[in-house]
């Protein structure tokens, strides 16, 4: 079978985009030693790329849907390039900030499109190409803390070496997707900016994909702002084990995609929500009583409930998103998902300068109990409706 140019070349893309997400977590205790930024100013470095994707997704979210899936993903791929750079010869904290904004508006430009383009190219239909989507997603975020925190630790430049070396790999794999057709995109004069919307017969839908994705980015945004809080916490001071303990929380993300594929959309939910409260709640006691292997094992427990939580969520979106707005609902749902992500490092920040990280991991533990109690009825509801 002949493999299509557009799908690989954006699965690629969204695999090396993804992995570019995480780099500077590994970095963060670096920056700090060597700049002397308090954790506040870490959590506005890393909130800084959730609230890019945010800025560009309000009004450009459904761009691909009107310009073309290449055209957009290849405007991406230019900004994340240029990112890369800022942050890599970044030599404070303002510029590594802004670094991280356009990253995130590139990530924005590429991770709407990417999901419609893999959607629509897939053989095995929207599904199938949901679940690629998904899959290219968690595997970028798993190996992006470690491979950035092994090219760190052996480097005399661990600060510029990790960008740089991603940032090449990032234009590498553009081959495929400059090898891809043009795609056919909205015939006459192209509006460039148009908020996004969810239509309104979909609301009830799209708001348990919303909660479940409430419960992936919570994970995601306190262990990549905090991560080397929690490694630091027990004895663990280096950058490769900062990016080992995240990437075994994100690996365990992509571990769940795999197993979990051929569960249904809203049992993925249901189960991804149990598992994010349990891991949640092992890795607050094992932090606690500085109990090594509970931190881990709770990481990945925590890391397989969010899996679950995005395939299961993305999975839906995928199924109710009308095929000229795939990329306009998709944005709606990434919306969701990058507004916590910003919200959890920001919020998190500053009470973790008047507390202390026990304190609050207890009430990251609380705020997913509470999602749980929502979101299981929810899903219940769900599922009775579409066997209906």
């Amino acid at each position: 079978m002949r493999l299509n140019p557009l799908l690989v070349g954006t699965g690629v893309l969204l695999v090396i985009a993804m992995t570019a997400s995480f780099t500077p977590t590994p970095l963060y205790a670096t920056y700090q030693a060597e700049w002397s930024i308090s954790d506040n100013q870490v959590a506005l470095a890393f909130a800084g790329y959730p609230v890019g994707v945010v800025a560009v997704l309000i009004g450009l979210g459904g761009l691909s849907d009107r310009l073309g899936r290449r055209r957009t993903l290849l405007l991406g791929a230019a900004v994340l390039v240029v990112a890369l750079l800022v942050m890599g010869f970044a030599g404070n904290l303002a510029t590594l900030i802004g670094g991280r904004i356009v990253q995130g508006a590139g990530a924005g430009l590429v991770i709407s499109s990417a999901a419609a383009a893999l959607m629509e190219s897939h053989p095995g239909g929207p599904d199938r190409g949901s679940f690629v989507n998904t899959f290219c997603v968690s595997l970028g975020i798993a190996i992006g803390p470690v491979v950035a925190g092994s090219l760190a630790s052996l480097s005399d430049s661990p600060l510029r070496i990790p960008y740089l070396v991603i940032a090449a790999g990032l234009v590498l794999g553009l081959t495929p997707l400059a090898l891809a057709r043009t795609d056919r995109a909205l015939s006459g004069p192209v509006r460039i900016v148009q908020a996004v919307r969810v239509p309104r017969r979909l609301w009830r839908p799209f708001a348990v994909a919303a909660g479940a994705v409430l419960t992936t980015n919570m994970c995601m945004g306190m262990f990549g702002a905090f991560g080397p809080h929690i490694t630091h916490h027990l004895g663990w001071t280096t950058e490769a084990a900062s990016g080992r303990l995240v990437s075994l929380m994100l690996g365990a993300v992509m571990v769940a995609q795999l197993g979990g594929r051929r569960a249904s959309r809203s049992g993925a939910m249901a189960l991804g929500v149990v598992f994010a409260v349990a891991g949640w709640s092992a890795t607050t006691v094992g932090v606690s009583a500085r109990i090594p292997v509970a931190v881990v094992l709770g990481s990945a427990v925590l890391g397989a409930g969010a899996g679950l939580c995005l395939l299961g969520s993305a999975a839906l979106i995928g199924a109710i998103s009308p095929p000229g707005q795939r990329a306009e609902l998709y944005s709606a749902y990434l919306l969701v998902a990058f507004t916590v992500l910003a919200g959890t490092a920001v919020g998190a920040g500053p009470i973790l300068t008047r507390t202390s990280l026990p304190a609050v991991l207890t009430a990251t533990t609380a705020l997913s109990l509470l999602v749980a109690a929502w979101l299981l009825p929810a899903v219940r509801r769900l599922r009775r409706e579409e066997s209906a």
